[in-house]
């Protein structure tokens, strides 16, 4: 049956609000996260979604048209790492536009498909809807090799005393807690202030609420048995443009940009280097292969301490059934300029640094699969150990946006050393967002953690998420960090994993059900 021209003008309004929407929504996410507009987007659209019935076919489309845009101007971030080689994807960016707000506009709308199960209750279809919305979260996190950016519980990362709840229940339960938070607003929003609506939206309202007030108590925690003893640690950022890090002329000059910023000293107002014990530089930082390589390994003992050490992002070559095989790596030196012991990346960004189904490419397809190389995939959750430094484990770059997939299970250690290169996304909000994942990891874990970046924000971080010291985005310069003993803390969550969130998703499902099924008796709304 045809539309008349009222209703395609107020499909078409609602088709462009529903997408401005998810694009004003986004600003939840560093580095806007404390901006009210996006909140106030995000909540007209839940209000909007629970507060009426609609067929499972309109909530689809709009719950996918709102998803698209959250993503696409969340994620925009990522289109500048096509514009960094010669300008040879740049042609791809509307696609890859398109491909993120095709795929992750479904993590918005199968959760509202699900919220009719809720039928005439809105507080049913509210609860199954955050439900099921943290289920994706956490689907997202592994599926296709895992895309977890901007997990809503990040959002909250604005203030770090309000994160503190994830050492309970993790970022996903954190999400969970927001969803809750924002969909009792709505539910009051979309109820018109009635009576039968004040009362349920005052417990999913003031439960997170009380929640989040409750673990704030841990950001002012302090261990009975804190010692004297500290590492000092010193971030050394260059921020060399990405265009320029891998040019065969400026390699060596590279390589003495950050010997030469290691080495400053009390004449520059930091602490002369001997008093360090750790120097960080940051992913693929040295463009020799030290292990193989006497000469640049005997000059790079300049920039490290006496008695002290220097970790550096490096990749590695190895031989590995009669072919060479690279790994993005991380290297632990001492002052002799001995490699005491190494890390390598263990899980590879697909397409870029290794490519999917490769061998099951058409022919077409060979030249653009050729710019893409291999790596090595390196040990998952192996610690780094060295005499002289606490047991550290390692993360690169991606990696350290994966809850619970950082630390070593049986043999948790005190510092998680994560080396990232932030200078493929520029001036964006990508790296806002990633040195957010590392609070998280940090308060989720109970664990220091130390990011160095080439370009990007590095930081420590205490295991609270505070953060001790940091260098900002796109300036070149080095930070001396005295961190405090004991570098970790036990934390319930890092203990039994996302087996907490999980179990309060089914928990509240069966309420929901619970409450479906009640009203519907006695034929409430």
């Amino acid at each position: 049956m045809a539309m008349n021209l009222k209703e395609r003008f107020y499909f078409t309004g609602l088709f462009f609000a529903l997408l401005i929407g998810g694009a004003i929504s986004s600003l939840i996410f560093p580095p806007f996260q404390n901006m009210l507009w996006g909140y106030v987007a995000l909540v007209l659209f839940l209000a909007y979604l629970l507060g009426v019935e609609h067929s499972k076919k309109k909530l689809f489309w709009s719950a996918y048209c709102f998803g698209a845009t959250f993503y696409i101007v969340g994620f925009s971030w990522i289109n500048n790492a096509l514009l960094i080689d010669s300008g040879k994807f740049e042609a791809f960016i509307p696609l890859l536009v398109l491909a993120v707000g095709a795929f992750f506009g479904l993590f918005w709308a199968i959760p509202a498909v699900f919220s009719v199960y809720g039928k005439q209750n809105i507080y049913s279809r509210a609860l199954i809807f955050c439900i099921f919305y943290v289920l994706w979260e956490w689907v997202r996190s592994f599926i296709f090799t895992g895309v977890p950016w901007n997990l809503l519980g990040s959002a909250l990362s604005f203030d770090v005393r309000y994160i503190q709840g994830a050492a309970w229940i993790g970022t996903y339960g954190l999400s969970l807690v927001l969803l809750l938070l924002l969909c009792g607003i709505a539910i009051l929003i979309s109820g018109g202030w009635q009576k039968r609506f004040y009362k349920g939206s005052l417990l999913f309202i003031l439960l997170p609420l009380l929640f989040i007030y409750a673990t704030t108590y841990r950001y002012h925690q302090k261990s009975d048995i804190i010692s004297a003893d500290k590492l000092v640690v010193r971030l050394v950022q260059p921020s060399i443009p990405q265009t320029f890090k891998w040019q065969p002329e400026s390699l060596y000059k590279n390589f003495r940009t950050y010997i030469d910023l290691s080495k400053k000293g009390s004449e520059n107002g930091y602490l002369s280097l001997d008093e360090v014990d750790l120097v960080v530089w940051g992913e693929t930082a040295t463009p020799y292969f030290l292990d193989r390589d006497e000469v640049h390994r005997a000059e790079i003992k300049e920039a490290i301490p006496q008695g002290g050490f220097l970790a550096t992002g490096i990749l590695r070559l190895t031989m590995e059934k009669g072919e060479i095989v690279p790994y993005n790596s991380l290297f632990v030196l001492n002052d002799e300029g001995e490699i005491k012991d190494y890390y390598d990346k263990a899980h590879l960004v697909p397409f870029g640094e290794y490519l999917p189904f490769r061998e099951h490419l058409p022919s077409f397809m060979k030249p653009v699969a050729d710019i893409v190389g291999t790596l090595g995939k390196g040990e998952k959750y192996k610690n780094i150990r060295v005499d002289g430094l606490p047991l550290m484990g390692g993360a690169i770059c991606y990696e350290s946006i994966f809850p619970k997939e950082v630390l070593n299970p049986q043999e948790k250690p005190e510092v998680l050393l994560v080396l990232a290169n932030d200078g493929w996304y520029g001036i964006s909000s990508g790296p806002y967002q990633h040195l957010a994942a590392a609070q998280m990891r940090a308060v989720e874990e109970g664990v220091t953690v130390i990011r160095s970046a080439n370009n990007g924000i590095s930081a420590v971080i205490a295991a609270n998420g505070e953060i001790l010291g940091k260098i900002d985005l796109d300036k070149a310069e080095i930070t001396d960090v005295a961190i405090s003993k004991p570098l970790s803390l036990t934390t319930f969550y890092g203990k039994y994993g996302n087996v907490i969130p999980l179990g309060l998703t089914v928990l509240l499902l069966i309420v929901a059900l619970a409450l479906s099924g009640y009203f519907n008796r006695k034929n409430i709304s």
